[in-house]
């Protein structure tokens, strides 16, 4: 198993080192043809090609096999060799009847694993054409079929527009890993940064990294580094890298001691540029770079690079694993601003909730207290006893204390409640508010059974408590009953006072505090408000209301 898994990192990401491998054992395994199936004067004639084309394979792949600059280089000549030696061997001896022709099969493949489909398709047409210039230039001469050169043109320009197809799907589908599989990466709580850096530095194997962005539309200058194991915050003073019109998705390789940069477009050739007309030389020292890739992250959220550096075995197919990379990135980022936002949100509507309860709570309570405490107030001024009174908005006072409490309680317990012990809550809370507002409230059920959320019976007994305040204070209401039951799965609760009813106003009628928790509720309000009578119909979903 190790040795599998070595020999798997030999050749990941390092496509030039599966060429110039293929390179040398395809000119091994011809010069094992020539020499146990051909005879000496075939022998003499392939013997120059197969040597000097031996010898050039294992020299190219010794010098390219850890050098990325070197292979990205040697890339067209070695190309344009190939094509040549296929052209020179697939005539040398026999003709169309060659055994050197599958020597075609190496410049196609080449082409589709090192660029895209259009070189492919130009490496096909250069080849195609020169096999047909050999074939004609050779008709008419011994040992040549025109059946058998047909049937070879064929089967060259089938495999082309199969490598052809292998290259335009390569484009569109290549993938390094999927985004499901970072997914664990974004933590509540953590450096957005940071874990989007850890999480590249990990596919890459780099010792070190930098991720510097900013805000889509301005500079990236907010970063993080992780140099030596050691992680830390910074700014960026300057630009990292210089415009050098190459488009957008930037992506490079770069060798600081060296002094130079390699870079191709998604659809391009290489670039061979020299490091300082690319990169700030102080902010690379800065961070630390020696040599590695940069790739450009563009997102809805954000712009900036990410930088890997000291990565085992950099070659240039980490031009394009750099891009998908920072798209990646990107994506994680992206990940990290959603729950960002969706926390805020979560604080807000917290914080609305909290005001809420507090306003239909314990505001509504102080104002009944002081409610009570004016008719106190009076009855002293004429001489009435005023203790038991007294006495009477004292213990209101440590009930609601107690009903705070339970509150909180109910909030941490966060479990469901039986609908007749909410019908009996409510009626428990009814009383108090009778004896706040020095009303007749009385609270009646169906006797129906089933259960309901903590959460909702919650918001029930501020909407009670809200609507008794309501009728009392704008209405002078003398009695309220209230309705509760459950139909097709929605509570329904009823408010019907004899106060004087609600003024219209331009936004509706409802009590804002009201009608907000309702909304929350995901429920509807309906009022008929006129003299004599006011009635409240509140309809709340029993499903998803413990969110």
């Amino acid at each position: 198993m190790e040795q599998l898994t070595t020999l798997r990192s030999l050749f990941k990401f390092h496509s030039g080192r599966v060429i110039a491998l293929g390179r040398v054992m395809l000119a091994l395994t011809l010069f094992l043809i020539v020499i146990f199936g051909r005879s000496p004067s075939e022998l003499t004639q392939s013997y120059p090609f197969l040597i000097l084309y031996a010898a050039n394979a294992v020299v190219i792949a010794v010098a390219t096999w850890k050098n990325w600059w070197l292979d990205a280089r040697l890339a067209i000549l070695t190309h344009g060799i190939d094509m040549a030696v296929f052209t020179g061997l697939a005539f040398s001896s026999t003709g169309t009847s060659s055994p050197f022709i599958l020597f075609f099969i190496l410049p196609l493949l080449s082409a589709a694993v090192r660029w895209s489909w259009r070189e492919t398709a130009l490496t096909a047409a250069v080849l195609i054409a020169l096999f047909m210039v050999g074939g004609f230039l050779l008709a008419g001469t011994d040992g040549f079929s025109s059946q058998r050169f047909v049937l070879r043109a064929a089967n060259l320009v089938i495999l082309t527009l199969l490598l052809i197809w292998f290259g335009v799907h390569q484009h569109f589908a290549r993938t390094f890993f999927r985004l499901e599989d970072s997914e664990s990466v974004v933590r509540e709580g953590e450096n957005p940064l940071a874990g989007s850096l850890v999480f590249a530095m990990r596919a890459s194997e780099a010792a070190g990294g930098a991720l510097i962005v900013g805000a889509v539309g301005e500079e990236a200058c907010d970063g993080f580094t992780v140099a030596s194991g050691v992680g830390r915050n910074f700014t960026a003073e300057h630009a990292l890298l210089r415009p050098f019109g190459d488009g957008g998705n930037i992506a490079l390789l770069f060798d600081r001691r060296a002094g130079r940069a390699l870079s191709r477009p998604p659809e391009g050739r290489f670039r061979f540029l020299n490091l300082p007309d690319v990169i700030d030389i102080d902010e690379a020292q800065a961070l630390g770079l020696t040599a590695g890739v940069i790739a450009e992250i563009n997102s809805s959220t954000h712009h900036g690079w990410l930088v890997l550096w000291d990565v085992p075995d950099l070659s240039t197919d980490y031009l394009d694993f750099g891009r998908e990379l920072a798209a990646t990135v990107g994506a994680l980022l992206e990940r990290y601003a959603l729950l960002e936002a969706i926390e805020a949100g979560a604080a807000v509507r917290t914080r609305l909730s909290l005001a809420r309860d507090v306003h239909d709570s314990i505001v509504q309570f102080l104002a009944g207290a002081a409610f009570r405490l004016e008719a106190i107030k009076r009855s002293a001024r004429s001489g009435a006893a005023v203790v038991g009174d007294l006495d009477e908005l004292k213990r209101l006072l440590v009930e609601e204390q107690s009903e705070i409490r339970g509150f909180i309680m109910a909030l941490r317990r966060d479990r469901d409640l039986e609908l007749a012990e909410a019908i009996n809550e409510l009626r428990v809370l009814a009383d108090r508010l009778s004896q706040q507002w020095s009303v007749d409230c009385n609270v009646n059920g169906n006797g129906e059974t089933g259960s309901i959320p903590i959460r909702l019976q919650l918001d029930l007994q501020q909407m009670l408590r809200e609507a008794v305040a309501n009728a009392v204070r704008h209405g002078g209401a003398k009695r309220v009953d209230v309705g509760l039951a459950v139909e097709n799965n929605h509570l329904q609760l009823r408010v019907v006072d004899d106060g004087s009813g609600f003024k219209k106003t331009g936004n509706g009628s409802e009590p804002w505090s009201l009608k907000e928790r309702v909304e929350r509720a995901h429920g509807s309000i309906d009022l008929v408000s006129r003299p004599g009578s006011t009635n409240i119909l509140i309809s709340l979903p029993l499903a998803g209301a413990a969110a």
